[in-house]
């Protein structure tokens, strides 16, 4: 077996350019073009199927730089470990898993962990997706957003000694399937989530109400408004202990959650027009905008973490800021590009109607997401 680099340890690589490894991708192109490894940097990448590099190995060395290290990447790390063999030179490695693992890799930030109190953000660094634990330590402790690996959060659950007693999507997703409902089966928590968005649901859910108040030990978690929509008709975020503002797809660090992945996009965007002009610029403008999505890791702070305070983005976003409604709508109407097909059979899982395979989540899951509209 060659030497191998794990999916963490590549995304703390990926994000800084001191250290970004060359890639080789010995995927098939098709593959490949859907989506490759990346971070705060994209690490210079060359793509040579796999039946290539072996049959052509001389060849192939002669693509890959000697100066740095080189991390051969398949989809599930088996064709990568032969050609780490087979090409043996001294500083190439395999990824393992490949990309099904990077694909369910969540890279924890700390955006709090002082006097008992935690915020974590947990980065889907392949789909730019991001899901937070809230809670106390050895008390209790919530999950906002989860996705990818249920494992990930029972895991944190356990170090922080806090049992996971809610679950909160703050609107129903259209990239990625939700682990909600099931880790809140596992550790008996309750799961909630707008009733704008679960009208019809096949699963069982407590609907969010606004002004609703969760105490988790000594963090308050505050319902700002049920009334967030735009991206979905019950998106909601969600106030933390009086510092961050989990904002769902509502609004980004940069730019806002598309208006079209529900067949509204006219309406919903006169909607989110309002929920950033009436609702979201009336709190706190010191309050650290957290959201579910982001573009790029290049949107991230120097300590990996994405946010930004409340006020800034309603003022210089180039979206965000738009104060004629008129103009904030024909611009979203404009901007907006065809939604990936796959969307509208998440959302049906997301609804507890369909229970595909685990083979067919990862494919409806291959990709970043699709979710962000920006200037």
């Amino acid at each position: 077996m060659a030497r191998s680099m794990t999916t963490q340890e590549l995304a703390r690589k990926v994000d800084d350019a001191r250290q970004a490894p060359f890639i080789l991708d010995v995927r098939s192109p098709e593959q490949y073009e859907r989506w490759q490894i990346e971070g705060r940097v994209k690490p210079e990448t060359v793509n040579v199927p796999y039946w290539t590099a072996i049959e052509e190995d001389e060849e192939t060395k002669t693509l890959i730089p000697d100066d740095r290290d080189v991390v051969v990447v398949c989809a599930k790390g088996d064709s990568s470990d032969l050609v780490v063999d087979v090409l043996g030179l001294s500083r190439m490695v395999n990824l393992d898993g490949g990309m099904d693992a990077w694909a369910t890799t969540l890279v924890p930030h700390r955006l709090r962990d002082d006097e008992g109190v935690f915020m974590i953000q947990l980065d889907r660094i392949a789909k730019a997706c991001l899901s937070y634990a809230i809670g106390e330590r050895g008390a209790e402790m919530a999950v906002v957003d989860p996705a990818a690996t249920i494992e990930t959060y029972m895991d944190l659950s356990r170090e922080m000694d806090a049992p996971i007693t809610h679950v909160f999507d703050t609107h129903l997703h259209a990239d990625h399937v939700s682990l909600a409902v099931e880790l809140a089966r596992r550790t008996g928590a309750t799961y909630h989530i707008a009733e704008g968005d679960a009208e019809g649901a096949d699963m069982d859910y407590e609907p969010l109400r606004d002004g609703e108040v969760f105490h988790l030990g000594n963090v308050e978690l505050i319902v700002r408004s049920v009334a967030t929509p735009g991206h979905t008709p019950g998106s909601t975020s969600i106030e933390v202990d009086g510092r961050f503002l989990l904002t769902g797809d509502a609004v980004f660090v940069t730019g806002i959650g598309r208006p079209d992945l529900g067949g509204e996009t006219e309406p919903w965007a006169r909607d989110l027009f309002h929920t950033i002009h009436d609702r979201l610029a009336g709190l706190d403008h010191e309050l650290e905008v957290c959201p579910a999505h982001y573009t790029s890791r290049g949107e991230s702070g120097e300590d990996g973490t994405l946010r930004r305070k409340l006020g800034d983005l309603l003022v210089n976003d180039p979206v965000v800021s738009i104060a004629d409604e008129e103009e904030f709508v024909s611009f979203v109407v404009s901007h907006l590009g065809t939604p990936p097909g796959e969307y509208s059979e998440i959302r049906r899982i997301n609804m507890g109607w369909d229970n595909p395979s685990e083979d067919r989540v990862r494919e409806l899951e291959v990709g970043r997401n699709e979710c962000a509209l920006t200037g």
